[in-house]
């Protein structure tokens, strides 16, 4: 079972000189748990590319959407399969405010994009949750949990007979209105996880002014993976101003953060083209 990371960013697509090594495409995570299914997670700018690699590829895809937001949607007008001619494609969000799965396909309107979702080739369905906020896909159990965020949206727990993975982006773990979902039940939901990719967009000093946008202090995601003892943290939805060079500093800091309690936590900070085993 492989990840790998196609988009990393936040908020906007950020190339340059300063974001080579780490990046500038907004979210896209590929999980590969068997032979016979794919897992995206977000449809950011990073899908494109990773869209080159699966035109050739037969199986079945299944999009998993965190929420319908532009960074986390924009760019699946660019993602090739959804042109192929009989290509099976899934989508599925939960917890929205608004729609379903199937509304982040009016973004292509005659007034956004020259191609509407009513010329796609592929066949796109809607997946369903179970009332529980389930759903297996082939052998691999799909669980949502709401994030904390304006709009609304899903983190997910993947498990699989192998190992287990928690994807949570665009998450405010303690927000200034009543919290959708406690810090304790984010604790119970990540309990134990093999990897867990958090949301981690802002530092101390950048509070007040961001209290009630929907992220996460990186210091809190380092307490929570503390607090839910997973295995491996990997630091997630990169700040689009943050250079190479700060983001090295960010993980630096983090691992010594984590090395001062003597916790046995793997901190990593993701990264586009880098791929991690479970």
């Amino acid at each position: 079972m492989k990840l790998t990371f196609y988009g990393v960013r936040g908020s906007i697509a950020s190339p340059g000189k300063d974001t080579v090594k780490y990046g500038g495409n907004t979210s896209c995570v590929l999980f590969e748990p068997d032979d016979e299914i794919v897992l995206i997670f977000d449809a950011g700018t990073g899908i494109r590319h990773l869209g080159q690699h699966l035109i050739s590829d037969s199986r079945d895809i299944y999009l998993l959407f965190s929420h319908h937001h532009w960074d986390h949607i924009q760019g699946l007008p660019f993602f090739r399969p959804i042109y192929q001619r009989g290509r099976k494609i899934g989508l599925l969000s939960n917890n929205l405010n608004n729609g379903d799965a199937g509304s982040v396909l009016e973004q292509m309107n005659d007034a956004n994009f020259p191609v509407t979702s009513a010329q796609l080739q592929a066949e796109i369905e809607v997946v369903a949750f179970d009332d529980r906020g389930s759903v297996m896909i082939g052998d691999t159990r799909v669980s949502t949990i709401p994030m904390n965020h304006p709009g609304g949206g899903s983190g997910y727990r993947i498990e699989t007979t192998h190992g287990s993975l928690v994807y949570i982006t665009d998450n405010e773990l303690f927000p200034p209105h009543e919290a959708t979902t406690s810090y304790p039940e984010w604790v119970s939901f990540i309990q134990g996880v093999d990897l867990l990719i958090h949301d981690a967009m802002y530092l101390d000093d950048q509070m007040p002014k961001v209290h009630g946008w929907g992220h996460s202090l990186i210091s809190q995601a380092l307490q929570l993976a503390l607090d839910a003892e997973v295995k491996r943290l990997l630091l997630f939805h990169h700040d689009p101003s943050r250079t190479d060079a700060q983001l090295d500093a960010i993980l630096a800091d983090s691992r010594e953060w984590m090395a001062s309690r003597s916790a046995q936590i793997e901190v990593f900070m993701s990264r586009e083209g880098e791929s991690y085993q479970l």
